[in-house]
């Protein structure tokens, strides 16, 4: 009787591990977004951020590429800040308002600039509230011709 006890406890404590580990690694929460169209382009997401453990984390320690693109979901409307401390490489930042399939960029900051002490990084806002964001490797957006006002589809 006492072994089933023990592993009845070793079987829940693997489980919790395992569910924690899939919460605090960007890109494995349950969604169905792996890439988006822009301007009738096509572009793969590499992580996603959807709980406030990965929001938060970011692309914080992480090597950026060029094929880098990271979508944040936020669970509705607001006006989400962002900075860039200890990412590796400046960023480009695209907040956009996401509904029903279709989406709106509404504001775009390029070349936000990584940071390493936290009392000197700046915080960039977007001029209107969005739902999701978009963070790529500094000159995506310039090399994508991206701008506010260009539909975006998620997929």
């Amino acid at each position: 009787m006492q072994f089933f006890v023990v592993f009845a406890l070793s079987l829940a404590i693997f489980l919790i591990f395992l569910v924690a580990l899939v919460l605090l690694t960007p890109g494995t929460a349950p969604n169905l977004i792996s890439g988006f169209s822009i301007n009738g382009k096509e572009f793969n997401i590499t992580a996603v951020a959807t709980n406030e453990i990965q929001l938060t984390h970011g692309l914080m320690n992480t090597t950026i590429t060029n094929m880098t693109i990271m979508l944040f979901v936020f669970h509705g409307l607001g006006d989400y800040s962002f900075w860039m401390y200890d990412t590796y490489s400046n960023l480009d930042i695209i907040w956009i308002n996401y509904a029903e399939r279709n989406g709106t960029i509404v504001h775009i900051t390029k070349n936000a600039t990584s940071c390493f002490v936290r009392s000197e990084c700046v915080r960039y806002n977007p001029s209107t509230n969005a739902n999701y964001v978009i963070e790529a490797k500094a000159g995506f957006v310039e090399r994508n011709n991206i701008s506010v006002g260009d539909r975006i589809i998620l997929r």
